[in-house]
């Protein structure tokens, strides 16, 4: 009788396995439907998107880069060009001053000098 309570157990793993075995899925030897192969062909061309897709996104990172390295040095070159006109500006400003300064102080010593004539 101590046999028996073996024998049982290996009887339920035994019919446990044929029963997984069973439940295996087996190979679809079925033609494949044109619902099915159009699924594929969409699987794959979404899948051939996707990869130009990443391809141009990554090209235009790229041009973005480069577009905006470009836009700094002509900021730059902008930036320089200005302050060589500030320059030229500050320096015809600084002439005009003195013109305007010399102007004024000319004046004043012909009023002086006509003051004087004046008073004699």
């Amino acid at each position: 009788m101590h046999h028996t309570p073996r024998l049982l157990t290996f009887g339920a793993a035994a019919l446990l396995a044929l029963a997984l075995a069973g439940c295996q899925k087996k190979e679809d030897d079925r033609v494949e439907g044109p619902a099915e192969r159009a699924g594929r062909e969409l699987d794959a061309a979404a899948d051939k998107a996707a990869v130009h897709l990443d391809k141009a996104r990554d090209d235009f990172q790229q041009a973005a880069k480069e577009t905006g390295r470009e836009l700094d040095q002509a900021a730059e070159k902008a930036g320089d060009q200005l302050n060589k006109a500030a320059e030229v500006v500050g320096e015809k400003l600084e002439r005009a001053g003195e013109k305007v300064q010399a102007s004024a102080a000319a004046a004043r010593e012909d009023q002086e000098r006509e003051e004087k004539k004046e008073k004699k």
